[in-house]
């Protein structure tokens, strides 16, 4: 997975001097154009098209035979790996995820010789939500961060709670009250019992308060926005209730337990990852459903508003596909060359992918990438091409 240091990582290949080989391939195993291959592993597809494309691009020998022993020698299980490559220096990112404006599906692989072309990754860095799940179990408690499809356990999380916490914690889950109500009326008793439930109820209160804490702690320390709650739903809700305000992360679903303390990481990413599709695909169409209500769509009138600092949303869709007309000087594009010679003499004919990055930076907007249905939505309804507006 990601973390914070591979993705300054990442940045900072943008200072990398050119030439820079920048690779994208396609090494999802599920894939059935990736998993054939024959006997020989270096007949892989995505080999022998990365073989070709560094061939045809002119890579110097050196950097192509240290880049092929890699994909050759490092099986990757992941959907998508990205390589970059100099004379000094080589870097690899498996990812979980497929990645925006590149389109390896039709072809495996995707190849630069020159700038470094970071943009389809850091698109994906951007778009990508990151998750934290907390499985309630009734043993311990456990932590996960998802990314772009991976999943690794935050060791460290709850771990300063010593095992007679857990036990203590345990027992209260069929001593004491599990809602305000029901500690307000075991307050006003006055027999031993209801003092022992009062001294409970308030350690209980205590310990979940802390746990919130400390789980925001990690949740800010991981930029985790979003959070998914795993476990039987009295104490998912009852948990819930203790997260402070201000807490760095919103709650988006609640799901239940595994049944088994023991859960490994790939069984509760199968679990979530439904959940997480969903809620992503749900708040694409939203998104849709505000164009349509307070934006504009169509490439030419999106790209003419973006020129002059109208769009701060442009909404593109994940494989894009379209041509623009460049003038580099001004950086100006536009959808027909007559607007674009309004600008410059002679523009130049681009695919929008190249351009959108430089273009959303020097006119201050944000991207936002849809996939699946919104996608096909996009294009259908909206000329696949929209964009929310400052005025």
């Amino acid at each position: 997975m990601l973390g914070k240091e591979a993705i300054r990582s990442v940045r900072r290949l943008a200072e990398r001097p050119a030439p820079v080989l920048s690779l994208y391939v396609l090494t999802n195993p599920a894939d059935p154009d990736v998993s054939q291959h024959t006997f020989d592993f270096k007949q892989k597809p995505y080999v022998i098209r990365a073989k070709d494309t560094l061939k045809a691009l002119g890579v110097p020998a050196a950097i192509q035979k240290r880049v092929l022993d890699r994909l050759e020698h490092d099986a990757p299980q992941a959907v998508t790996r990205a390589i970059f490559a100099g004379d000094d220096f080589l870097e690899v990112y498996d990812l979980g995820a497929e990645l925006p404006v590149v389109d390896l599906a039709s072809g495996l692989v995707e190849a630069r010789w020159g700038e470094p072309y970071l943009a389809p990754l850091l698109f994906a860095l951007d778009e990508y939500e990151r998750y934290g799940v907390v499985y309630l179990d009734r043993e311990r408690w456990r932590l996960f961060e998802v990314f772009m499809n991976q999943i690794a356990e935050v060791e460290d999380a709850f771990r300063a709670v010593s095992p007679e916490e857990w036990r203590r914690m345990s027992e209260s889950r069929t001593s004491a009250p599990r809602n305000l109500a029901g500690y307000a009326a075991a307050a006003r008793g006055g027999t031993a019992k209801d003092r022992f439930d009062r001294r409970l109820l308030a350690w209980t209160h205590r310990f979940y308060k802390d746990r919130a804490a400390e789980l925001a702690r990690h949740l800010a320390e991981r930029g985790i926005a979003r959070l998914i709650l795993m476990g039987p739903e009295e104490d998912t809700r009852y948990f819930e209730s203790f997260l402070p305000k201000g807490f760095p992360a919103q709650v988006v679903t609640r799901l239940p337990s595994p049944g088994h303390p023991r859960v490994g990481p790939g069984e509760v990413l199968l679990r979530v990852r439904p959940a997480i599709e969903a809620i992503e695909r749900q708040e694409e169409q939203r998104l849709l459903d505000r164009v349509r209500e307070e934006g504009i769509w169509g490439a030419e009138r999106v790209l003419d508003a973006l020129m002059v600092g109208r769009v701060y949303l442009w909404v593109l869709p994940w494989r894009l596909d379209l041509e623009a007309f460049y003038c580099p000087d001004e950086r100006f594009a536009a959808a027909s060359p007559e607007a674009a010679r309004a600008v410059c003499p002679e523009p130049q004919r681009r695919n929008l992918k190249d351009l959108v990055a430089e273009l959303a930076e020097a006119y201050g907007a944000r991207i936002e990438f849809l996939r699946g249905e919104a996608e096909r939505r996009l294009q259908d309804e909206f000329g696949g091409m929209a964009g929310l507006v400052r005025w």
